[in-house]
């Protein structure tokens, strides 16, 4: 059984931060984009921080469109001049330059007690004030609150009880809470900052809404610029007509689906994010197609490891390379899983966005 076709001029194959940011670069400039995604996105799975070089004129450019973008949809983000200083849910420091200075916890914050929601395992108060106290020499007051409602079930309730405790039980004026599961909690932060007459902030925390919210906040980006996100679909093979890709097949489940684009980016990341697999000692394209190479980077001490997380697709001037060693005209390798890019061998997350953003010149070069 087959899914109706695709013909886009561009197909970006990757749902993350990298393929949705050059998938909107290249609506920006009036392409057709489709966007295939078959499993959860690195970029949902992070703290959704990142660090950009304020110097770098793309990092820039990123920043001054997304974050003007993410204020639309009611999140609040800045690109700070200088890193900021942040602090876990385990009560580390991370450094980040995309920070929400209505919200974030940081190294600078005393008078803090860090407030544990009992059936929410993100934050350990006990665990997170020993770190701090070990590493910062500042030791925040510990407390578990039990709500009686969910925030997400009834949020004004949540809010009037919790705000009543932070208010009266609780003497410090920074309070550090677990992120909330809403995709933006700023309106909820804000009532509970009203309520309490508190500064209320969030740690970040991976693996939880952070990243979920900032992979919303990119994916209604590119919905706004017309770009069609289709999830569950997986980039089983390319048709190569010379020095081109001249189609794709897709599948979802049981079913398939044909594609045909103008050009194509591959944007589905390293091996963390499984866009590239692992066989014997040999990191391969999953496709079977492109050749794979490594960078020379520092950073992780086994040298297998850090051979798979730095390796990436070849690529010639950004285009992929083939395993006959030419390189596909208008095949374009976006974010991690072009070499050296992965976590934690890279920056992360700003490295990525830059690389994906600049990697949408490259397609527009082809179109």
């Amino acid at each position: 059984m087959s899914l109706p076709d695709v013909d886009a001029d561009v197909l970006v194959a990757g749902g993350g931060a990298a393929g949705l940011t050059a998938a909107t670069r290249l609506a920006l400039d009036g392409r057709s984009v489709t966007v295939i995604s078959s499993a959860t996105p690195a970029t949902a799975l992070s703290t959704g921080r990142m660090l950009l070089d304020p110097e770098q004129l793309e990092a820039v450019e990123w920043a001054s469109f997304f974050l003007a973008q993410f204020r639309r949809q009611g999140a609040y983000y800045v690109m700070s001049k200088r890193p900021v200083n942040a602090l876990t849910n385990f009560g580390t420091a991370m450094k980040q330059s995309l920070t929400s200075p209505l919200f974030d916890w940081t190294t600078r914050d005393r008078d803090v007690a860090v407030v544990g929601l009992v059936g929410n395992g993100d934050l350990d108060p006990d665990l997170v004030s020993r770190e701090i106290g070990r590493s910062h020499r500042v030791r925040p007051r510990p407390y578990w609150f039990s709500p009686s409602f969910s925030p997400e079930l009834d949020r004004d309730r949540f809010a009037e009880e919790l705000g009543s405790v932070l208010m009266n039980d609780v003497a410090e004026s920074t309070i550090v809470l677990p992120p909330l599961p809403q995709r933006s909690p700023y309106d909820l932060l804000a009532e509970l900052r009203k309520r309490s007459g508190k500064r209320i902030v969030e740690a970040a925390t991976p693996l939880s809404w952070p990243g979920r919210r900032f992979q919303a906040l990119m994916e209604g980006t590119a919905a706004r610029l017309g770009v069609t996100v289709l999830k569950d679909r997986r980039l089983m093979s390319l048709d190569i007509d010379g020095r081109e890709a001249a189609g794709a097949l897709l599948s979802s489940g049981g079913r398939t689906q044909k594609a045909r684009f103008n050009a194509l980016v591959l944007a589905t990341g390293g091996v963390p994010s499984g866009g590239l697999d692992v066989e014997g000692r040999n990191v391969i394209d999953p496709l079977r197609l492109f050749k794979t190479s490594s960078a020379p980077s520092p950073g992780v001490a086994s040298h297998r490891l850090r051979s798979a997380l730095s390796t990436g697709i070849a690529t010639r001037k950004g285009k992929a390379v083939t395993l006959q060693g030419g390189s596909l005209r208008n095949v374009v390798v976006a974010g991690s899983l072009a070499k050296g890019m992965s976590y934690p061998l890279g920056r992360g997350l700003g490295d990525v966005v830059v690389h994906a953003w600049k990697a949408a010149l490259a397609v527009e070069e082809v179109l």
